[in-house]
């Protein structure tokens, strides 16, 4: 036998006895004596094993609507919403909501729900709603997705190549793209692969600066939507406002980040960027990027015909290879005149703005001089009695990692920051917190007591709270240096 649902109650007025009665003293008059119309949201649900699901409708009937019966016996349903005895009056109107958590027992099954809606004349309205334990209930994803902010250099002619790519765990029903001051309207519809497509199309633009607006609508088979709004702008001289430098070698991996790949940089001045970045090994392959989810349409690296300038052509640039190892690189370029320059600095001139030696016992733990303590920090979802403590690179003083993974579940990070341990739970001491709560790209100092060679300015108090592309397990590296977090999967 199956274990009886726990079911949560989305109105309050679903918290009503179970019992209905009409008071056989209350007569109530006839208005049309019609039966009640009762529409459903929708009779086809799908569900899975330890999720919720709704059942919705509208109830209308000018007599009055007496109670709404919701029946299942597998389910071990049998819910009745007396509107008489909630309201003390019947209603003319009544829009259903129900909510069931399903059982853990039921993966594969499917059910037929009856909801029955009765007037104070007793006429009766029957419809019932299916529902699929190995339904489809999530919308596609973009795997790699369109950047929201892309520019298409102008010179003779204006393309954009567009390329995305979407996953759904069923079946894709629909791609299409629609960019509307241009007339530019396309649809996919069949695909080799049901589950995975990349969308790669060249789009000519009318040739002079101008900025257009562009719909991504993903559908799957049973009408499940995913939209992704971006702004594409035509210039022949774009100013970026945000640039990223990028160490990896595919789209897949610019989007299978939970943050810090790409890793921003620092906008100087017009078309000017600054960018500093932690070489461990020789031989990195590094580009600038003015979109985060893609090598195109603009990749900033060496010019194959003059490799002391850039070129922003991604069909061209090489990449600018980092040959010294344990070193730090500054990176200056101007995007207009295409120079650059390269400076490397030992991890022993970075200035770190945390107080004390990691690791060593230096911390004043009452401060009053009364006892030191080991100072060191890590990664907290809680407060500083509840640290994941980092390994300090043996190379880069100013480098850490978490030695176990973090397993996270897709969606919304729940919140972290990184905190140094105390035992009674001081906030403060040193800490590093977010420039953006669920966008963040950089960690900045917040603590109390810094290294007085720190001369950066004070972040503000915001936890991380990134999204999750997908559940598994992850990496979590920091340079308290660059105040750059970098959370990737685990390979």
């Amino acid at each position: 036998m199956k274990k009886k649902h726990t079911m949560l109650y989305a109105l309050a007025a679903l918290m009503s006895a179970a019992c209905v009665s009409c008071d056989d003293k209350e007569t109530w008059p006839t208005v049309d004596g019609n039966e009640p119309e009762l529409t459903l949201e929708s009779t086809e649900i799908g569900s899975r094993i330890g999720r919720t699901f709704n059942i919705r409708g509208k109830v209308s009937d000018a007599d009055g609507i007496q109670y709404i019966k919701l029946e299942c016996l597998p389910l071990y349903l049998e819910k009745t919403i007396d509107i008489v005895d909630i309201y003390g009056e019947p209603l003319t109107e009544y829009d259903l909501d129900y909510q069931i958590t399903s059982d853990l027992t039921e993966a594969g099954d499917v059910f037929d729900v009856t909801v029955t809606a009765v007037d104070v004349l007793g006429k009766v309205s029957t419809c019932k709603v299916r529902i699929d334990m190995n339904g489809d209930i999530d919308a596609p994803v973009f795997s790699i997705a369109p950047a929201e902010e892309m520019t298409v250099i102008l010179k003779d002619a204006a393309t954009l190549d567009l390329s995305f790519t979407v996953t759904d765990d069923r079946a894709l029903g629909s791609v299409s793209v629609a960019i509307p001051a241009i007339d530019f309207s396309d649809e996919v519809t069949e695909f080799a692969n049901p589950r995975e497509y990349t969308y790669e199309r060249s789009v000519t633009l009318p040739a002079v600066n101008a900025d257009y607006e562009m719909t991504v609508t993903v559908a799957d088979a049973v009408g499940l939507v995913t939209e992704r709004a971006c702004t594409i702008h035509v210039s022949d001289t774009p100013d970026f406002a945000k640039m990223w430098l990028a160490d990896v070698a595919t789209a897949q991996e610019l989007n299978s980040d939970v943050m810090g790949v790409p890793m921003l940089i620092n906008h100087t001045g017009q078309f000017c960027y600054e960018a500093r970045y932690y070489n461990a090994k020789a031989g990195t392959e590094i580009y600038f990027l003015p979109q985060r989810t893609d090598f195109k349409p603009i990749c900033y690296g060496l010019d194959p015909a003059d490799p002391t300038r850039l070129t922003g052509d991604a069909d061209k640039a090489k990449p600018i290879v980092l040959d010294q190892a344990k070193q730090y690189y500054h990176l200056t370029f101007n995007i207009l005149t295409k120079e650059y320059t390269i400076d490397t600095y030992s991890p022993a001139m970075a200035v770190v703005p945390y107080p004390h030696t990691f690791g060593a016992m230096e911390m004043d733990q009452w401060e009053d001089g009364s006892e030191l303590t080991e100072f060191w920090f890590g990664y907290t979802t809680d407060g500083p009695t509840s640290i994941q403590r980092f390994s300090q690179d043996a190379d880069n003083p100013c480098l850490f990692t978490l030695d176990d993974p973090l397993t996270l579940k897709a969606g919304n990070h729940s919140g972290f920051i990184i905190h140094n341990y105390h035992s009674d739970g001081w906030w403060n001491y040193c800490t590093w917190r977010a420039d953006n709560e669920f966008d963040p790209e950089h960690a900045g100092y917040y603590g109390k007591a810094k290294n007085a060679a720190w001369t950066e300015p004070m972040a503000d108090d915001i936890w991380f709270k990134p999204p999750v592309p997908a559940d598994g397990n992850y990496r979590l590296t920091f340079d308290a240096h660059l105040g750059h977090i970098k959370i990737v999967p685990v390979k």
